[in-house]
């Protein structure tokens, strides 16, 4: 055990995987750690010593399973492996440790969800840093603010935090550090000789981490540290993405959302950029109508659109494979796979707008003739036992794989002319690992074997027999193939290094195809979809005709009604009117169609004229956070006064029923204070939907202030959602009508009906404020309303209906008993 511990010491903050023969076993700690996680059972070495030592093990030929299961509960791993043959060790087999791994450095991509980033970050006083080991991909955000710092890490969910040690993490909320593996490391400047020595340390520290997680190799696939800019971008929070469903819907589910709606790319790494695209709408309208104009091209082109998808259908993820072939452990099926992949690519070349440099194009042509060339047709799973390099490649390795493939012939030949010189018929040539090559005789004959035959193995019917012929035979056989492998794994290892030093090129032809992709899967659900290309106002007023939810326009077959939107710069569209009648998906629908339009796309309308916006705010729904001990209306009020504190005149702010956690006047009050404060102070254009129907008399007063509704029908006590907007407040809320809908007893809906009237009649009477519950609301006190009648159940309609369609002139005095008692049986 001296050896696992010498290990073990070296890392003290993961678990040891230790390869003994055929497992990978973990002791002490470690297997106390890693048995409920892998659900495997947890045994002890030394069982009868007063020295046991828990223990548990998995098999090294399927650690991959494991691996992911260990990292997956935000575990560190450090493999040790043996590092020789043990059948060529003496004394204690050489171990060492060859990788390490943790929730961000993975150990195969293939494991991932393939259309997420694996992210791991960091920060420092006021800058932030990304950067992901599978793609190459590292940036940095400078000048951030800690609120902007937390905002980023909610937003791209990075799977692991590394910190300095010591540093602080106060200012994270609890929200921000959920399901964060959280890493200390110091920083290696051995590791970064010759890096860029204006990175911010949050840079230097992940890149240090990376390295010395993953080895220096790693540094071939990881691009520049790239600056981005908040300035330049529409930066969305957390709290936006959650009430617009852009990631997930409410359930927490992929369909439901904005992203699941929209995606219609074909390569995993066109969906990582499209969701980055989401993440990150442009602020530059240059670079939005160079977008634009991309998608345009490709949707006037239907036919030549599906021609393009079809071969990127074939495409695998170029980045990733390139991330595994930066590992010294990668396969042969990597580097094939990668082939197919930039094989792809090349026929791509034809409809990629800015053709790419001409240096890497050559590059990646030069590359797949050199994979082609190099490997065989369908390369085996490991160099482990050769059988990787094409023949025709090398000479000398021609020669090996002759000798060692062309022995099977060599030893028939043998057989054969033992079998004459012997006159044994029964005489075999054969091989095994533990016994090398040799000549069996049946006991029947063992009378007739030579006396140059050397005896090997006696068994019960036969003996094993060997000769000098045949040792050298066997000798040179084994040396060939022996030489045949080492040589294999160093032509292999010379091909994994030409591969790493393209991986510039590759690497921007790669970005180069993910746009390809995202263009693409823009123009063809423009087409899908019949979204029209969107403009920006340099006057700042929003114009958009017959705008449609795109998420919602899907799940309900296409049945969804248009409206056309109208809000000019710095307004407010103050919405009433009841539940369900389409308020907030109104809202919800201007802020989803600015986020499009500014990622490039086209959205879900007839035309639209858009302003710029520069931050987008959104109050939408109930959001109890109880485990940090804060109720629905202490979230609506934090969120709410994120969007005063940081709202300006170009940004977008969207609430909806603020104020409704609270009493009524207290609620009004607030709503009251909240909308005047935007409008005046503000000047963000706001859509405001509320159920205080008393806000609307604020048009009057404030011009930026504009009342609409969703229409509503309404005819014997039911009503029917039109789901239309159009100019001015509602004249009723429709709240008990909603509620008869919704399925509420119809005493209770009849008693509202009446409480309802009276509070009306008490109002309009001018009789002051009184409160509720001194009021005689008594039932026989209270008219009834026709309106608030308990309403017919469907079975009641359907009756009514067959009635009235019924033709009682043309039917037997039988029939007619008949369709009563039919009746009668319904109603019972």
């Amino acid at each position: 055990m001296e050896q696992y511990w010498s290990v073990k010491e070296d890392h003290p903050d993961k678990v040891v995987l230790f390869r003994m023969g055929d497992f990978f076993e973990m002791f002490h700690e470690d297997a106390l750690i890693a048995a409920p996680i892998l659900n495997i059972a947890l045994t002890q070495r030394n069982k009868k010593s007063a020295d046991d030592t828990p223990m548990c093990g998995v098999p090294h030929h399927s650690i991959a399973g494991p691996i992911g299961k260990l990292l997956a509960a935000g575990k560190k791993i450090a493999i040790c492996d043996q590092i020789e043959d043990p059948r060529e060790a003496k004394g204690i087999v050489k171990r060492a440790v060859t990788r390490c791994l943790s929730p961000g450095m993975v150990y195969d991509p293939d494991t991932l969800d393939q259309i997420e980033a694996n992210y791991i970050a960091s920060y420092d006083e006021d800058t932030v840093a990304f950067l992901e080991a599978t793609t190459g991909e590292a940036f940095y955000y400078r000048e951030a603010k800690p609120e902007e710092q937390q905002r980023l890490i909610k937003l791209l969910s990075p799977v692991e935090l590394i910190l300095a040690p010591q540093q602080k993490r106060e200012w994270f909320d609890r929200q921000a550090l959920e399901g964060l593996a959280l890493s200390s490391h110091v920083i290696n400047p051995e590791l970064l000789s010759g890096e860029q020595g204006a990175l911010p340390e949050s840079a230097h520290r992940l890149l240090s981490y990376a390295l010395t997680m993953q080895g220096v190799e790693l540094r071939t696939t990881l691009g520049q540290f790239e600056e981005r800019r908040l300035q330049k971008r529409l930066v969305l929070s957390p709290t936006v993405t959650r009430h617009l469903e852009i990631f997930e819907s409410y359930k927490g589910e992929a369909r439901g959302s904005l992203f699941h709606a929209l995606n219609r790319t074909k390569t995993s790494a066109g969906a990582r950029m499209l969701k980055q695209w989401l993440q990150f709408p442009l602020l530059d309208v240059e670079e939005i109508n160079a977008r634009q104009i991309r998608v345009d091209r490709w949707q006037s082109k239907p036919g030549e659109l599906e021609s393009l998808r079809k071969v990127l259908m074939g495409m695998g993820d170029v980045e990733r494979r390139l991330g595994k072939i930066s590992n010294p452990n990668c396969s042969p099926r990597d580097m094939e796979s990668l082939k197919n992949s930039l094989m792809v690519g090349l026929r791509l070349r034809e409809w990629c707008d800015g053709k790419g440099d001409p240096t890497s194009w050559q590059t990646c042509v030069e590359l797949v003739g050199r994979i082609d060339n190099t490997l065989v047709e369908e390369p085996p799973v490991s160099t482990k036992d050769g059988g990787v390099i094409r023949r025709g490649f090398h000479p000398q390795l021609d020669e090996w794989i002759q000798l060692s493939e062309d022995s099977q012939s060599l030893l028939l030949a043998l057989e054969a002319r033992e079998k004459e010189t012997t006159g044994i018929p029964s005489l075999k040539v054969r091989y095994n690992n533990v016994f090398g090559y040799y000549i069996e005789v049946t006991n029947t004959h063992k009378d007739k074997v030579p006396g140059h035959y050397l005896r090997k193995q006696t068994l019960t019917n036969a003996e094993r027999y060997t000769t000098d012929e045949l040792q050298e035979l066997e000798r040179k056989v084994l040396a060939a193939r022996t030489k045949r492998v080492d040589l294999e794994k160093e032509l292999f290892a010379d091909l994994r290094q030409a591969i790493l030093a393209t991986t510039a090129d590759l690497m921007a032809l790669a970005k180069e195809w993910s746009e390809l992709d995202v263009v693409s899967s823009l123009a063809w659900l423009a087409i899908e979809y019949k979204y029209r290309r969107p403009s920006f106002s340099h006057a700042g007023g929003l114009q958009i005709k017959a705008s449609r939810h795109p998420v919602v326009e899907q799940e309900v077959n296409k049945r969804f009604v248009p409206n056309d939107i109208r809000i000019n710069q710095s307004e407010c569209l103050l919405l009433t009117g009841p539940n369900m009648a389409g308020k907030s998906t109104i809202m919800r629908q201007v802020a989803i169609t600015a986020i499009l339009a500014q990622i490039g796309s086209f959205v879900p309308a007839e035309s639209a004229i858009l302003p710029l916006f520069d931050r987008i705010f959104t109050r939408i729904g109930a959001s109890d956070f109880l485990s940090e001990g804060l109720s629905t209306f202490m979230v609506e009020m934090q969120e709410t006064a994120e969007m005063l504190k940081e709202a300006g005149h170009h940004s977008l702010v969207i609430l909806d029923e603020v104020g409704r956690g609270t009493s009524t006047y207290d609620g009004m009050s607030l709503a009251q204070s909240i909308l005047e404060y935007l409008v005046e102070k503000k000047q963000a254009m706001t859509l405001f939907a509320t159920h205080y129907h008393e806000l609307t008399q604020l048009e009057a007063r404030l011009p930026r202030v504009k009342n609409a509704h969703m229409t509503i029908t309404e005819k014997s006590g039911e009503i029917q959602f039109l789901h239309t907007l159009v100019g001015g407040p509602a004249n009723k809320s429709y709240g008990i009508q909603v509620a008869r809908l919704a399925g509420l007893p119809r005493e209770v809906t009849h008693r509202a009906g009446q409480l309802l009237k009276k509070l009306e009649s008490f109002q309009a009477s001018g009789s002051g404020q009184m409160s509720f519950m001194e009021m005689d609301t008594s039932p026989e006190d209270v008219a009834s309303d026709p309106v608030f009648e308990p309403s017919l159940n469907p079975e009641e309609v359907e009756l009514l209906r067959e009635l009235k369609d019924l033709s009682v002139t043309g039917m037997t005095p039988l029939e007619a008993l008949n369709h009563i008692a039919k009746w009668q049986k319904s109603l019972s």
